[in-house]
């Protein structure tokens, strides 16, 4: 006669990993979401406490309120700004990219360039606006090249300082085997300099909607610029607010969505480990 021995149930590791994954992901988000909430309360608070005007600084529900009765007009201005910020990210990052990998490339460029692109850098931004409205003219395009502006050397700066951290025992071996610059460009300098690549990258995103809001400043009259510029104006604070915050949920959203293109770009890298 036999016995059916119990046999004990081992959980998988797998299993185990999983869930210690999704605790952490759900605690990631949602402690920036009870900070958030903290913030607002307190600003709540301050507010009514303090019996602050509404022109000086207006309550949270005041913001809200004011975002839910003009939010066809406030999202009808975000779409313009949108369009800015991402059509000059996108030009800048292409052009950025492009001239980063000349520059790590050739010895010659680095000592030309470089030195005109600190230059363009150093210059106030705010003080070329009013000459751009003379050069460009006035609309959608003043903001593109705001944008391109305020990004391109972020972007160029990280490419090159990722394209020059390769390590040089590793080129020495893989020129010794017979590879050219090229292949030792695609190869070896390119994924390399990624993870730098999209630091570049995520800054950028973040500074484009600021180059877009400047550029509606002054050359444009739509966008959550102009919409700022004219709530100032008549001293309607709820509803600039209403646009800063708006703009500022815009590049926290682009700032999120290029570290999401990161991990599917960059798995394997150091920093997306554990994530």
């Amino acid at each position: 006669m036999t016995s059916d021995t119990a046999t004990p149930t081992v959980p998988k590791v797998s299993a185990i990993s999983k869930a210690r994954h999704r605790r952490t992901r759900m605690r990631n988000a949602l402690l920036p979401l009870a900070s958030a909430l903290v913030g607002i309360v307190l600003w709540e608070a301050i507010v009514r406490w303090l019996a602050i005007p509404g022109y000086l600084l207006p309550a949270p529900t005041t913001v809200l309120s004011a975002m839910v009765e003009r939010w066809s007009y406030l999202m009808t201005n975000l779409g313009y700004t949108a369009l800015a910020a991402m059509s000059g990210f996108f030009i800048a990052l292409v052009l950025g990219v492009t001239l980063g990998i000349a520059i790590a490339a050739s010895p010659i460029v680095d000592r030309i360039v470089y030195p005109w692109l600190i230059i363009s850098h150093a210059v106030p931004k705010v003080v070329v606006a009013p000459l751009m409205l003379v050069w460009i003219g006035f609309g959608l395009k003043s903001g593109i090249i705001f944008v391109i502006f305020f990004t391109f050397f972020t972007i160029v700066v990280n490419t090159v300082m990722g394209l020059k951290s390769a390590d040089p025992d590793l080129l020495h071996l893989v020129r010794a085997m017979g590879a050219g610059r090229l292949r030792m460009m695609l190869k070896i300098k390119l994924p390399n300099a990624l993870p730098n690549i999209f630091t570049g990258i995520k800054l950028a995103a973040t500074l484009a909607p600021v180059g877009a809001v400047i550029g509606e400043f002054v050359a444009s009259n739509r966008g959550l610029g102009y919409v700022l510029i004219q709530a100032v104006g008549s001293m309607s604070t709820d509803l600039a607010f209403a646009a800063v915050i708006i703009v500022s949920s815009f590049g926290v959203a682009v700032w999120y969505l290029a570290e999401l293109v990161e991990k599917k770009c960059i798995p394997w890298h150091a920093s997306q480990r554990g994530q």
